[in-house]
């Protein structure tokens, strides 16, 4: 669907069973992108909704001679930006008011513990790089798209794309070594 042209005109064209088709076809590979993306799991539903509340909305701004599916990864960085945003500025308002009181707040970070998907070491270490890193990683080998495409998605030049993804490895590869011996 994604690559094919007939059937991207009709999504364009508002047809909700062509939408509905669209979204059966991405959700996975979107929500499972998010997933490693977002440290907060809670809120990992509403980011993907998000994404496709943004995608329905924003098909009439789509140039059809462009990929689909970069164009939807796109919106999902975006979003996770947006939500990323959100949180940063929930965060700095929650120290002022506690920087304010007299009396220390405490707050409940027990729901944004970030989960361990299993045993596997690459899983973890990845997971422990920064979001930069963990961001062109993720969209180059769970998703499989290519440095231009991860280029186009982030909004950053290709050669910026091609360090970060060197300097993950390089991580990567010190971090592993080092827990293997």
């Amino acid at each position: 669907m994604l690559e094919s042209n007939a059937e991207v005109h009709k999504v364009l064209a508002g047809d909700q069973e062509a939408f509905s088709e669209l979204y059966n076809e991405t959700i996975h590979s979107i929500y499972r992108m998010l997933y490693f993306l977002t440290d907060s799991k809670e809120d990992l539903d509403d980011i993907v909704q998000d994404v496709y509340v943004e995608l329905y909305r924003s098909l009439p701004r789509f140039d059809p001679s462009r990929s689909l599916r970069a164009w939807l990864y796109g919106i999902a960085i975006r979003q996770h930006q947006s939500y990323r945003r959100k949180k940063w500025r929930q965060a700095r308002k929650d120290n002022k008011e506690k920087q304010l009181q007299a009396a220390p707040v405490e707050l409940d970070f027990s729901g944004a513990v970030i989960e361990r998907l299993s045993a596997d070491d690459a899983v973890r270490e990845i997971e422990g790089l920064s979001y930069k890193l963990k961001q062109v990683v993720i969209l180059r080998y769970l998703n499989d798209l290519s440095q231009e495409e991860i280029a186009e998605i982030a909004g950053i030049p290709l050669g910026t794309v091609k360090s970060r993804l060197n300097l993950a490895l390089r991580k990567l590869r010190t971090t592993i070594r080092r827990n293997v011996e």
